[in-house]
């Protein structure tokens, strides 16, 4: 009688590779059977101390840790790998890539953020690449035009302030007479390689426009500090669209773009969190963006990261049940391809 998938992949797990020796078959990652295993646990706790380690890092309004996203570049690459950001923010993902062997892309909107990660990144002994563009992650496609083919790798910038370099330094690569590549080429945009991961964190809608209520939120310790509340005033910024419909859709549309650019059977990671509105409503982001995403990647489930370190809020008290949210959902999917 034939197997079902389900003791299919049971007897997969059963054949995997022993603790502490890496599978001869192993694809996706570096990793050994041990190290396999606890990653997939659906929760895990990580609270950075690099949030509060200078004014540059702290001064985005949402970051998150650089040893949480290692441990998904890990995962989803081997060392060497290319990796895409197309929310860059102050350069965490692009950090972990360097500390990880990976080499790294960011997108951001904000010349001014997009100046941090650099600073950031010229701060460090980088032996991977590196590269920092200003652009809308909707533009994603068009700015990071794949190369036909492995080889079109962009020479390294990593100690030039992470501007990408123009196309004619790259190695031996001959691109299809037409197409993207080719008006790319003659743009003087370099060609990347498709990405083997692609790890972000989107605006969580417009929630950072909004206030938290009476009580003293982070929100404005964060302003009272000194310190930006919300990304800027950009129109082109999903952080600054009213219609929580419309964010769904247009937040949608940018993945779609990415698709492009992702590896076949590669994956994605999407860093959200459900929020509560002013109106008292929650909005079930994480889910609501996974149906949307499904409509072009395959879901493959979720981690839930949590923060133990935050401090708790008296939220609704003393008449209505308003959690204190220390959790945001990574959200992994795979190219259909």
């Amino acid at each position: 009688m034939p197997k079902s998938s389900a003791e299919a992949e049971r007897t997969t797990a059963r054949q995997a590779a022993p603790e502490g020796r890496r599978h001869r078959r192993n694809t996706l990652n570096a990793l050994t059977g041990r190290e396999w295993i606890k990653f997939t646990k659906s929760w895990f706790i990580c609270d950075s101390r690099r949030y509060v380690q200078n004014r540059d890092t702290e001064l985005h309004p949402a970051r998150f840790p650089e040893e949480m996203v290692s441990d998904f570049i890990q995962f989803f690459t081997k060392p060497g790998g290319w990796v895409l950001d197309p929310f860059c923010r102050s350069g965490a993902t692009l950090v972990a890539c360097q500390e990880t062997g990976r080499h790294g892309v960011g997108l951001e909107l904000s010349p001014e953020y997009a100046q941090v990660a650099r600073r950031r990144l010229m701060s460090l002994d980088c032996d991977t690449q590196w590269h920092v563009l200003e652009g809308d992650a909707r533009d994603a496609a068009g700015l990071l035009t794949p190369s036909p083919g492995r080889a079109g790798v962009p020479p390294a910038n990593s100690g030039r302030a992470g501007v990408s370099p123009a196309a004619s330094g790259r190695a031996g690569v001959s691109p299809a007479p037409d197409g993207p590549a080719e008006e790319s080429r003659r743009a003087g945009r370099p060609l990347y390689p498709q990405f083997d991961f692609i790890i972000t964190s989107p605006p969580y809608f417009n929630i950072l426009r909004k206030s938290r209520g009476g009580v003293v939120s982070a929100a404005r310790k964060r302003a009272r500090a000194g310190l930006d509340t919300h990304y800027g005033d950009d129109r082109r910024d999903l952080g600054n669209i009213a219609c929580y419909e419309d964010f769904i859709e247009e937040l949608g549309a940018v993945f779609d773009g990415l698709a492009a650019l992702l590896r076949p059977k590669r994956y994605l990671v999407v860093v959200v969190q459900n929020l509560r509105d002013t109106d008292g409503e929650v909005r079930p982001l994480a889910w609501d963006l996974t149906r949307r995403l499904s409509q072009t990647f395959s879901f493959q489930g979720e981690r839930v990261w949590c923060q133990n370190s935050k401090p708790l809020g008296i939220w609704g008290y003393p008449t209505v049940f308003v959690p204190n949210v220390h959790h945001h959902y990574c959200l992994i999917f795979r190219h259909r391809g």
